[in-house]
């Protein structure tokens, strides 16, 4: 059996260091699910774990990428998988874990889920009766010519759902096709929620700021500034993009610290609204790590 477990819930809700026990207790690896966790240097805002509180874990997917190389979805894709494929090979359990709900959805889903635009479609249909249907298959051996190769000369229907598919994605309808279905589709997963009552969230949330800003939050920042540029995607994120703007001078630091932790709480609001939609994940006390073990060995013993 192919299982892989992930742990998930907002913001501050203990998922790295839940992650880390059950690795140590199942044997397995981290592997982390976070796009700021990837980027060397941006260590206090990300709340990375550090090195010498993994306990020997192997954590994978973190500090991976130097400067201010995009980092998106279908790369995380791709690299998770041939990581948790190591990790399988040599006997031990994936564990996922990190706040980015996109990353934990795509690896179950793939990137671009199945969407038929009726609008669009038919907009298509009034295209080929004004310019004629050699010229949309014309289009489309532009766009995707090995595709286009596969479609018959009367297929009228694959020819107006590849050309929707590009105008949806911007893609060769090839290449969504190869992302559409994911790479994990041979794999089960176990999904735990850690779940807090909403007071002691915040107030968790609130803490870890005032502890990130006492770890020197604003020395990283600027440290972070003086070799790259403002516009690097990592600085987009939450306490940085904060930090940055107290450093030009726009806030000052009561009103800096404030505003990451109601912009926090603001996101993990959305994080929660998010998992909601999905409804094959397990939620159990956060600070519950015997009751979390327990339900991920028989998840595990119970799986195909």
């Amino acid at each position: 059996m192919k299982a892989l477990v992930q742990i998930l819930g907002p913001t501050g809700s203990g998922k790295s260091r839940m992650a880390l026990e059950v690795a140590r207790a199942l044997d397995g690896e981290v592997i982390s699910a976070d796009s700021v966790q990837v980027y060397r240097g941006f260590d206090i805002g990300s709340d990375k774990l550090a090195p010498d509180l993994r306990c020997g874990i192997p954590h994978h997917l973190i500090d991976i990428i130097d400067g201010c190389e995009q980092f998106h979805a279908v790369r995380f894709l791709d690299l998770s998988f041939a990581v948790a494929e190591d990790i399988r090979r040599r006997g031990r359990l994936p564990v996922v874990c990190g706040g980015t709900a996109l990353y934990l959805r795509v690896m179950m889903r793939g990137i671009f889920p199945e969407r038929k635009d009726g609008q669009r479609r038919e907009e298509l249909r009034r295209e080929a009766e004004e310019r004629g249907w050699d010229a949309l298959r014309g289009e489309l051996r532009r766009i995707d010519p090995d595709y286009a190769r596969t479609i018959g000369a009367n297929d009228r229907v694959r020819l107006l759902r590849a050309l929707e598919i590009h105008r949806h994605t911007g893609l060769p309808p090839s290449e969504v096709f190869r992302l559409n279905r994911s790479p994990f589709a041979d794999y089960a997963f176990v999904r735990v929620g850690l779940l807090l009552e909403r007071r002691e969230l915040y107030r968790r949330i609130d803490a870890r700021v005032q502890r990130m800003l006492a770890a020197g939050l604003v020395a990283e920042v600027r440290g972070l500034r003086q070799r790259l540029p403002a516009d690097c995607p990592p600085f987009r994120a939450l306490g940085y993009k904060e930090v940055l703007a107290f450093l030009r001078g726009e806030a000052d630091l009561p009103t800096t610290i404030e505003l990451i932790q109601r912009h926090s709480r603001q996101f993990a609001k959305r994080q929660l609204s998010w998992f909601r939609q999905e409804k094959d994940i397990h939620w159990l006390p956060a600070g519950d790590e015997e009751a979390v073990l327990r339900h991920i060995r028989r998840c595990l013993s119970s799986a195909p």
